[in-house]
């Protein structure tokens, strides 16, 4: 009979450690770093900040943000555009797929939402050669509220991997911060 119970209750245990573990996997609470690496693949995100969209064509008058109907491009009423600069490098000697400006998403903790760019200037290069480096700059538009006092990062997804990459938006510095 004392056997029985003492399979009961590791069996209980077990299964509730394995409970809790799938919980915490399913949150998701990855850690946001400076660097990320993947594949061979490191990245880093050197730079973000605002664009200035005003367009001014006079010298004592102040600028207004075109609307896209009359300047196609242009970010939609109400969102404004953000640059951000990341370096990739390939650590390895072989060549490494990359196609930037589809791996990488911009993320807010405020509502959970996300966005991918709007464009980029890595080029359609899908592949980085061993040993070699390569920076870009990809672009967002969104409601700057959306990233105002929150939690934001860059999530690379690359093959099976991911990982969070900080953004230092109006001069932020990393915190030992997890987000959702």
């Amino acid at each position: 009979m004392r056997t029985r119970i003492v399979i009961v209750l590791l069996a209980a245990m077990a299964v509730t450690a394995f409970g809790i573990t799938r919980l915490f996997a399913e949150t998701g609470a990855t850690e946001v770093t400076r660097v990320g690496t993947l594949d061979g693949l490191s990245a880093e995100v050197t730079t973000a900040g605002w664009v200035e969209m005003d367009h001014d064509m006079s010298g004592n008058a102040p600028g207004y943000q075109m609307p896209p109907a009359m300047m196609p491009g242009m970010p939609d009423q109400g969102d404004q555009r953000i640059a951000v600069k990341l370096t990739v490098a390939n650590t390895t000697a072989g060549t490494r797929q990359l196609r930037a400006g589809e791996e990488f998403t911009l993320h807010s903790a405020k509502d959970g939402k996300s966005w991918t760019p709007h464009s980029h200037t890595f080029g359609e290069l899908p592949r980085l050669a061993g040993r070699n480096v390569i920076s870009g700059v990809l672009y967002f538009d969104l409601p700057p509220a959306d990233v105002a006092d929150s939690a934001t990062w860059i999530e690379w997804s690359h093959g099976d991997g991911s990982t969070r990459l900080f953004v230092p938006l109006n001069g932020a510095e990393p915190g030992h911060q997890h987000n959702p």
